[in-house]
């Protein structure tokens, strides 16, 4: 198993095993255990697991951020739970914008549910996704450059709706997340 990225935090990596599904079946259920670890001198942090549907093992290497042990936990504000101030080195802004699509749609049924609570925690965590979309931004570009799309599903995505990915556009999605919120946890 090749050593991935540096994961911030474990909702990084927990978001970065929902999109990996089982090579052998596809589903994306499974348990997983986590554990430090080592490639050579570079702290790791390794996940595995069991596919719930065929059993196949699962397992993803981690590297870690200088000087820590373990991925942070998450943050206590929404727009820290999957990192610091640098841009993911494991997902691409074609999958963030992809999570925070999906979190939006689904934050939408649970509140048509009237899951308020379910629906305000999808809802922060679009936010959260259109904020590390800006990460990759450079400080006075107007949208990520194209060179900061690395993953297939994350080009096709850019290639798709290229203008989704403009500064302004993504500082309006945003704020339509915010103001949408069935309800703000305190």
């Amino acid at each position: 198993m090749s050593l991935l990225p540096a994961v911030r935090s474990r909702d990084e990596a927990d978001l970065y095993l929902e999109l990996h599904p089982c090579l052998r079946c596809g589903s994306m259920e499974g348990a997983w255990g986590e554990a430090p670890t080592a490639q050579g001198a570079r702290p790791a942090y390794r996940y595995t697991g069991r596919c719930a549907d065929c059993g196949e093992t699962r397992e993803f290497v981690f590297a870690l951020p200088d000087g820590r042990v373990a991925p942070a936990a998450a943050g206590p504000h929404p727009t820290t739970r999957f990192g610091g101030p640098e841009p993911s080195a494991l997902l691409d802004p074609g999958e963030w914008l992809l999570v925070a699509d999906w979190c939006a749609e689904a934050s939408d049924v649970a509140e048509r549910q009237g899951d308020d609570a379910e629906a305000a925690e999808l809802r922060w965590t679009a936010v959260a996704a259109v904020e590390e979309i800006c990460k990759f931004l450079p400080e006075a570009a107007d949208a990520v450059p194209e060179s900061a799309f690395w993953s297939a599903r994350g080009r096709g995505v850019y290639q798709r709706e290229p203008g989704r990915f403009r500064r302004r556009r993504l500082v309006v999605v945003r704020d339509h997340h915010l103001n949408h919120m069935p309800w703000s946890p305190s």
